[in-house]
């Protein structure tokens, strides 16, 4: 028998699912598990960068990064913790090289990043005994809608290419290992 694996994407964009609101993220899970009958792997990919100092960006706009890039984060982990309890599944969120070392005009990005990073490596421990692995992709400027919205076009040869990154998110997945931070760079 073959294994078959059905992806399913959320977003705000796509489907009205704001990782940022638990219930919305609970109600996904819930339905994939309902047509499934389980929940291998959850991946979160959503993130928002914003571009500006902060003594001049309006709260409205911290909060909204903050609830993306940190609750969003914890809103899924904490929903999919059940499904990949059963499953013995895995969690991968994704990072920046912004966690490292904060960066002028997105400090609240490179401050939400490095706590992706914190709770990616406290959860892997936490779930250690239901064999649940939580890792992070940190991939080094990659072409994204994203990136080209904050930094304009840039020579592609200085960008990692999406494959590379979605080759590495899998074999993540997939591996045994958790705890760990993933570095992702152009060969």
């Amino acid at each position: 028998s073959e294994c078959v694996e059905k992806v399913y994407g959320f977003s705000r964009a796509m489907n009205g699912v704001d990782v940022g609101k638990m219930e919305e993220v609970e109600n996904a899970l819930r339905d994939v598990a309902e047509q499934e009958g389980k929940i291998d792997y959850v991946v979160n990919t959503a993130g928002i960068l914003v571009k500006e100092s902060l003594a001049s960006m309006e709260y409205e706009r911290i909060a909204n990064s903050v609830n993306v890039n940190v609750l969003g984060i914890i809103n899924v982990a904490k929903a999919a913790y059940p499904y990949l309890r059963q499953t013995q599944g895995s969690l991968l969120a994704y990072t920046s090289s912004s966690y490292t070392r904060g960066r002028m005009m997105y400090s609240v990005y490179s401050a939400t990043k490095a706590a992706v990073v914190n709770l990616v490596q406290a959860l892997a421990e936490e779930w250690s005994n239901d064999h649940i692995r939580v890792n992070c992709i940190n991939p080094e400027r990659t072409k994204t809608p994203m990136r080209v919205s904050n930094f304009g076009n840039e020579p592609e040869d200085t960008l990692l290419k999406s494959e590379t990154v979605a080759v590495a998110s899998l074999n993540a997945i997939t591996s045994d290992f958790t705890g760990e931070v993933i570095d992702v760079k152009r060969q």
